[in-house]
């Protein structure tokens, strides 16, 4: 697109996100086109490969094939561009670090255990998932779930939850349910990325707490797991402010301060200047630079490292029931029965998040992601994790941002960010040690700003005003066309609260019965029926016509009962139903009520030209009908799918001409055409 002239397009054209747009059109498109690969170059440059690969087969076939197999290979590196995607998965495993071992630690775990799980799932999911640059891990969302299981029962009934959420997440997958994503309004979505940008955003604020309160505080909290109340351990939004853990001060805490805004402007303003290096990764390398060369030589202060908060040491996970630190229960009944709860919870929380990140993400960078591989994926993940003694995880809409940003678009770079956590746990460990937790803190804040829907402040504040204000704060030339329903605004601000103060799955669950209720309401407010009364060109008795507008279902029934008038109709009235729709069994029921009223005055009702869903539903329910009620089931009364039309608040019809009028046209040709639309008009 970029090569084409076009812009690249954004999913919310009222939202802006510089840094995004500018990797998805600089970063991913300048890469490939350097490389001589863009959308229409690698398909020619492709084609002359194959060209040339062909024409060497007709001289020597061996080298031929050894060369078209070599072409293909750096064909495929370039249009790929895999050296920014391994720097991008070597950003995001950095950024990662941080995050594991915060969201372990809240959750009354150890820090392995956290980073073990966070490159378990990050690394299966990268291969079986279905949406190619998402990243995933350990998450907060689920953090706070486990806190009453790891201290009530103990850390091995987590692994056995983790396992059986694994299972039913495959099975969600399976059955398709990963497409119901698609139904959740754009209001809860944006709601969603504000809490959660809200909640990354204040768990940042415990990396300045003081590292060795902070050690003995994690050892106090596994020590009395058993004998603690979990909910006093609960990851909350604001739990760095009431935990009793103090922060750092003095020159400490202003160095630390100034690391952070350092690498935050890395972040935000090198991607203007160059994408060829992820900006993150800069921002890190840039952090410990500053840590070592400013803070600790120049000033003699030392701010808080990861190896402050948790050393890592080389270690590879061990299957559970043969590690000898736990003490696995009995797979029976029990056990299961026990489980079960936390399990359905966890793989809720889990899909949720997953795919309304893999929805955000497929926006971003206009390509599509598989709903059902995810979830399938993710539940192979989760199982494995489990069973080596893991937490479990789900998709980091953070670090995906991260991820995207830097101009990752393949799973490359999410495999990367795998292997290199892996690596990173086991072998590179002193070199992650060294590196400032403020640099990374500054990478989350990065985050946070393009997670953040801006714009949507905007959009809320414009909803709550009055016009008048609402003309002096906008204009008047701009009011009408910037405003949202007041409905849609207090969605976006409810969603976001719910989510800040709770968890994801109770804020999506609301936003979704308030967009339901909302849409309810307006669909059972928008029905209407005219009426309009004819002979009987046979009989020559009157006929009332009840022309039926919107959908018949059960929060319009009460308004649809009262545009009849029993008393003063004739004896034959019909309901035309071309343009509604009878929905459920609350509709036919209303029908029900309808057809006794009249037929309390000895009059009947018939239903005519209903559509095919409204024909095939009455035709289930004929037993269930009064006798005052009957419907028309001549052919030319049931309108063909293909003639209707569902606008947003009716339907419409196509006119449909007569067969007559048809053959006439047929016998005239085609030159009548014209004269036959006039007379028409």
């Amino acid at each position: 697109q970029v090569e084409a002239g076009r812009p690249v397009r954004d999913s919310w054209p009222f939202l802006q996100r510089p840094n995004i747009a500018m990797a998805a059109e600089g970063g991913y498109a300048a890469a490939a086109a350097s490389a001589g690969v863009g959308n229409n170059t690698g398909h020619s440059s492709g084609e002359e490969e194959d060209a040339s690969g062909s024409s060497a087969t007709e001289s020597d076939d061996g080298s031929a094939n050894k060369g078209s197999a070599a072409g293909r290979v750096v064909k495929r590196f370039k249009e790929e561009n895999i050296a920014l995607e391994v720097l991008c998965g070597v950003t995001v495993a950095l950024a990662l670090i941080p995050e594991a071992v915060a969201f372990a630690l809240s959750a009354g775990l150890t820090a392995s255990i956290g980073l073990h799980s966070a490159w378990i799932i990050a690394f299966v999911t990268a291969i079986l998932g279905g949406r190619p640059a998402m990243i995933c891990g350990a998450t907060g969302s689920l953090a706070v779930l486990v806190g009453d299981t790891v201290s009530g029962a103990g850390v091995e009934y987590l692994f056995l939850a983790v396992i059986l959420m694994g299972v039913i997440e495959i099975i969600l997958g399976l059955v398709g349910i990963g497409s119901l994503a698609a139904l959740i309004p754009t209001p809860v979505m944006i709601g969603f990325c504000n809490g959660l940008a809200l909640v990354i955003g204040l768990a940042q604020m415990g990396n300045f707490k003081d590292p060795s309160y902070v050690k003995a505080a994690a050892n106090a909290t596994l020590v009395a797991a058993n004998a603690t109340n979990a909910t006093s351990r609960r990851l909350s939004s604001f739990s760095a402010f009431t935990n009793g853990i103090p922060f750092i001060s003095g020159p400490e805490l202003m160095l630390a301060i100034a690391i952070t805004v350092v690498s935050f402007c890395i972040c935000i303003f090198l991607p203007k200047l160059t994408t060829k290096v992820p900006g993150a990764l800069v921002a890190i390398v840039v952090g410990t630079i500053f840590e070592w060369a400013i803070a600790q030589a120049v000033f003699h202060h030392s701010t808080p490292l990861v190896g402050d908060i948790a050393a890592l040491h080389g270690s590879f996970p061990h299957i559970a029931w043969l590690n000898n630190e736990y003490n696995m229960p009995p797979l029976n009944f029990r056990t299961f029965r026990e489980v079960l709860p936390l399990s359905v919870t966890l793989a809720a929380v889990g899909l949720l998040e997953s795919l309304m990140t893999l929805n955000l993400i497929d926006e971003l960078t206009e390509t599509k992601g598989n709903t059902r591989r995810e979830c399938i994926g993710q539940g192979v993940a989760n199982v494995i994790c489990g069973v080596l003694g893991g937490m479990g995880g789900c998709a980091m809409l953070g670090q995906s941002m991260i991820n995207i940003g830097s101009g990752a678009r393949s799973r490359v770079s999410s495999a990367t960010a795998g292997i290199v956590l892996c690596l990173a746990v086991m072998v590179a460990y002193p070199a992650i040690n060294i590196i400032p937790v403020s640099a990374l803190v500054g990478v989350m804040f990065d985050v946070v700003f393009h997670t953040f829907e801006w714009g949507s402040l905007k959009l809320m504040a414009l909803a709550a005003m009055p016009l008048k204000m609402r003309e002096k704060f906008d204009g008047k030339t701009t009011r009408s066309n910037k405003k949202i329903r007041r409905a849609d605004a207090f969605i976006i601000l409810v969603v976001t609260l719910v989510t800040l103060f709770t968890d994801l799955a109770v804020a999506v669950a609301t936003g979704m019965i308030l967009a339901c209720f909302t849409f309810v309401y307006d669909t059972a407010t928008q029905i209407c029926v005219y009426a309009r009364e004819e002979q009987d060109p046979d009989s020559g008795l009157p006929i009332k016509y009840y022309d039926v507008h919107g959908v018949l279902f059960f929060g319009s029934c009460a308004q649809f009962l009262s545009f009849f008038d029993e008393k003063n109709d004739p004896q034959d009235v019909r309901l035309v139903f071309d343009a509604g729709y009878i929905a459920d069994y609350s509709a036919i029921q209303a029908l029900n009520k309808l057809g006794e009223r009249y037929g309390a005055h000895g009059k009947t009702v018939k239903l005519q030209q209903l559509k095919p869903g409204s024909f095939k539903l009455v035709q289930k329910s004929a037993g269930l009908m009064v006798k005052e009620l009957s419907v028309s089931v001549e052919s030319e009364e049931v309108l063909e799918t293909e003639r209707e039309h569902l606008n947003i608040e009716h339907w419409h019809q196509m006119p449909r001409e007569s067969s007559q009028h048809s053959e006439e046209r047929a016998k005239r040709g085609p030159a009548d055409d014209g004269d036959d639309a006039f007379n028409q008009a």
